[in-house]
């Protein structure tokens, strides 16, 4: 048996500091007292349960190059993540139930954060055959997506809807409609036309947005519109929302704090699908965390190469690194700034990830998971992508000044992270 205090810590709610105490791999209860087999000193720092992230690229197998499960779970930790889902669009792609359990397996070893695969939605992510997702499911797998490459192809969505409705899976959804898209680099807008640089519209999100829906209230399916960025495609969420669909959404870090305006350096580390879009974008987008029309805070993580990054903007992938600063990004720059609270921030990061999931709730209650971080929201320090745990040691966000760090991360009962 292992049991282990966290003195001195805060607890949301409680107005004096509290020692929480942890039973193997579970919450024990709050003052108890008695022998324990280690002592970790919270010094007054918030304790709360840990985060969940539902879309996480962890490049394994096949691209460890740019990231790979130990350094990619060690990331998460780091930035106080109990739990991440993999994304499938992998090499191999997670298309076959003997990879999910292969992840799963290597995962259970490393012994960091939870690791929760997607597999892919369609066989090798090209959108013309599904996958076997109840083979997929039993093996593990708690999501379907193509995340990466949209699903054109509208008849095999809704089948795909109606597969997963019956097994009571999510599907998450990358909604661009790739003729509009094109090979828009950017938000389409005036920034692109000032740049010279080719465009991706609002339009191309919306269109797609309202086709996922649509199929969502068509089948019942429960559909997560993953990385939302534009106010056209929230409204639409929105009032699907009102319909009945049963539809979710996500945004990201990125989408909320950075603008089409970063790409007038012609720096591809701001190179993200969908796009950065408008100021007026990312002021709706938090309206809408504040309204509670979103439902979760997504990092999609995706890792590359410096190489890969130093192209020039057409030919650089898209994609940005963050579960190390996700938190404390958004605590800067919104709890501080006053668009939300601190306790409906980590909603989002918490009980929002989970409610789309049906996942109990993360809770610090008497038998709950002792899956909790520790957070240090007096402390400014700047992101120093150098020290990141992530392979992608390069940051949009780098040398900011930020408060609100992960400072430790237990997993199962066990110090994991940071």
């Amino acid at each position: 048996m292992s049991r282990t205090i966290i003195t001195n810590a805060r607890l949301i709610g409680e107005q004096s500091l509290a020692d929480l105490y942890l039973k193997d791999s579970l919450i024990e209860g709050v003052n108890l007292g008695g022998e324990v087999s280690h002592t970790f000193d919270a010094a007054g720092k918030l304790v709360t349960p840990a985060f969940i992230d539902l879309h996480t690229h962890l490049r394994e197998p096949g691209q460890e190059v740019k990231e790979d499960l130990a350094s990619g779970l060690a990331a998460a930790a780091a930035g106080g993540y109990g739990t991440v889902v993999s994304m499938a669009n992998t090499d191999p792609v997670i298309d076959d139930p003997g990879l999910v359990t292969d992840l799963l397996a290597k995962a259970e070893r490393l012994g960091l954060a939870r690791l929760r695969p997607a597999a892919a939605l369609s066989r090798g992510l090209k959108g013309a055959q599904l996958t076997d997702f109840a083979a997929l499911q039993a093996a593990g797998a708690v999501m379907l997506t193509d995340d990466g490459i949209p699903v054109a192809d509208g008849h095999l969505l809704r089948r795909a809807c109606e597969y997963a409705a019956e097994l009571g899976l999510v599907i998450q959804t990358h909604s661009e409609e790739p003729s509009l898209r094109q090979d828009g680099v950017m938000n389409e807008g005036t920034v692109s036309q000032r740049l010279g640089l080719p465009g991706n519209p609002v339009q191309a999100e919306a269109v797609m947005v309202y086709r996922d829906c649509e199929l969502a209230l068509m089948t019942g399916a429960r559909v997560h519109i993953a990385h939302v960025s534009s106010r056209r495609g929230l409204q639409l969420i929105e009032w699907f929302k009102a319909q009945g669909a049963p539809v979710t959404a996500e945004v990201t870090p990125h989408h909320l704090t950075l603008t089409d305006e970063t790409l007038g350096a012609f720096d591809p580390i701001y190179k993200v699908a969908p796009p950065l879009r408008t100021a007026e974008d990312v002021a709706y987008l938090r309206g809408a965390l504040a309204r509670a029309v979103v439902d979760s805070i997504g990092t999609d993580h995706a890792p590359h190469t410096r190489a890969e990054k130093d192209l020039d903007l057409l030919q650089a992938p898209s994609g940005i690194a963050n579960l190390e600063v996700a938190f404390p990004l958004l605590y800067t720059k919104l709890v501080l700034d006053g668009v939300l609270t601190l306790t409906d921030l980590l909603h989002y990061f918490q009980s929002g990830p989970a409610k789309v999931m049906g996942w109990p709730a993360p809770s610090l209650a008497p038998g709950a998971p002792a899956d909790l971080t520790v957070i240090d929201l007096e402390s400014a320090r700047p992101v120093t992508p150098s020290a990141f745990q992530s392979k992608a040691k390069f940051s949009p966000w780098d040398g900011w000044q930020l408060q609100g760090w992960p400072v430790a991360t237990f997993v199962r009962g066990r110090r994991v992270g940071s």
